[in-house]
């Protein structure tokens, strides 16, 4: 094991999150808040210390990493990341406790949104900046974890890099260095669409800033307490809807887009199993709302409009509230915790099972079932035109195996802290998929996570980051057989 290549890399990404820091602390001294911007500064000078400090004292070797050594370097750079973010948050509050400040140093990096907080808008401009560009930084390591760990695993985290899935030739596909410089171009270039499109629907600036790294991380930390209800603007719902599902997509989608390769998209079977997915939610859960409520003179289009929010955001993962949902009825409720499942396509930073492993494993099932209809007859799963390797099929089947494992120990470990079934299962459930709103009783759509105990903050601080490294990338090091020299 390589630890002096591994440390290195360790305290360079380390001094950049020191860096980062600088950016609230800054805000906090223009606005006047010196005591906020004294902890950044101060948060953000021990953090670069630590990171330079690994970083000098070890030694870079120039030779590639195995994959058991880049397990563990991407694993621990987001355990060093969750614990140095976390500072500003312990610092800045007294009483917040250390539990707490991890809960929310995680749920911004995984993406997730869920929060501990219940005064956002009395909360220094800066913290709530720290909180938005931890998501902005989450959805830049989902792509370290796709690059450095996915495409070991084969369980369809990284397909948009492989050239089976995209339906290019080996002569014609760019290279992952390629892909990867212009994913991070494209994710610079989407913030600052996302920042003016949300300026011009009604927002402050301030205000657009931190809800466009929020939804182009797919994330949904807000700078209000009731979240995009806050605004009462039906166009600023709608631009984050947009912006929402298209944060859904791979991310190579828009780039294959621009250099017009429609046939490409058109081939992926799970773009079309997104785009066709959340129509159905809308048209399904629209149907029943429109139904159920149009005795009460409530528009069509505010029935569509907080429809569509409300899927996209639960779909793609991301997590802004519009609307307590948990008032439409019981059955919006199932409806809601079933959607939760699948989440957008893999490529995205989206959380949840992925459209592509859902695809592949329909594809098994219908697989199956002619098999079993026709007993002579050889028919074998194909993901557009390539047949599915079968070692893919066995990662995407133990993906989907530890999913529903993990929620149910998380489900029964959270129901220990005297958690109702309703808010045990749904916060496991949001935590795996890195969702953020719960349902139930304690951690509803209206509610935050502030009340739950140090024990269940930890647990789901635990499958937060466990949904978000796709499971085996955490459970892989805990097994003796890994850290065996011959391996």
């Amino acid at each position: 094991m390589k630890w002096q290549s591994i440390f290195s890399i360790i305290g360079f990404m380390v001094v950049v999150c020191g860096f980062m820091m600088l950016f609230p602390a800054g805000l906090d001294y223009i606005d006047g808040n010196v005591k906020s911007a004294k902890i950044f500064s101060v948060t953000a000078a021990l953090t670069v210390a630590a990171g330079s400090v690994l970083l000098l004292s070890t030694e870079r070797n120039q030779s590639v990493l195995k994959t058991k050594e880049m397990f563990v370097t991407t694993t621990l750079i987001w355990v060093f990341y969750i614990f140095f973010c976390s500072l500003p948050y312990f610092f800045s509050f007294y009483g917040l406790g250390f539990a707490r400040s991890i809960f929310e140093s995680v749920s911004g990096l995984t993406t997730t949104g869920a929060t501990i907080f219940s005064n956002l808008d009395s909360l220094p401009e800066g913290v709530l900046l720290w909180r938005s560009l931890t998501h902005w930084m989450g959805g830049l390591g989902i792509l370290v974890v796709a690059i450095l760990i996915l495409p070991t695993l084969r369980t369809g985290g990284m397909q948009l890099f492989n050239i089976e899935v995209s339906g290019e030739s080996n002569r014609d596909a760019p290279t992952i260095f390629q892909n990867v410089f212009s994913i991070l171009i494209y994710f610079f270039v989407f913030t600052v669409v996302a920042v003016i499109c949300l300026k011009l629907a009604g927002m402050n600036w301030f205000d657009a800033v931190n809800h466009a790294m929020s939804v182009v991380a797919t994330g949904g930390f807000s700078t209000h307490d009731s979240s995009i209800a806050y605004f009462h603007s039906p166009l600023i719902e709608w631009v984050l809807s947009l912006f929402m599902f298209w944060g859904g997509l791979p991310l190579m989608f828009s780039i294959y887009l621009f250099h017009g390769s429609l046939e490409t998209i058109r081939k992926n079977d799970q773009i079309r199993l997104y785009f066709f997915s959340f129509i159905g939610f809308v048209l399904f859960m629209g149907t029943l709302r429109w139904v159920a409520v149009s005795f009460n003179n409530d528009s069509l289009e505010n029935i569509l409009r907080t429809t569509v929010f409300s899927v996209a955001s639960i779909l793609t993962s991301t997590g802004f509230t519009l609307d307590n949902y948990q008032l439409w009825g019981s059955w919006a409720m199932a409806f809601f915790m079933v959607l939760m499942l699948p989440g957008g396509c893999t490529g995205s930073t989206t959380g949840g099972i992925k459209m592509f492993r859902l695809s592949v494993l329909f594809k098994i099932i219908h697989a199956k079932l002619k098999s079993t209809a026709r007993p002579h007859g050889i028919f074998v799963p194909r993901y557009g035109d390539k047949a599915i390797e079968e070692d893919v099929v066995f990662g995407v089947l133990t993906y989907i195996g530890l999913y529903f494992v993990s929620l149910f120990v998380g489900t029964l470990v959270l129901s220990l802290f005297q958690l109702d079934f309703v808010s045990a299962f749904s916060g496991a459930l949001s935590a795996l998929s890195n969702i953020g709103p719960a349902l139930g009783e304690h951690i509803g759509p209206d509610k935050t996570f502030a009340f739950l105990p140090s024990g269940a903050l930890y647990v789901l601080s635990f499958l937060m980051l466990l949904g978000r490294l796709e499971f085996v990338a955490i459970l892989i090091l805990v097994l003796p057989f890994f850290w065996k020299k011959n391996i």
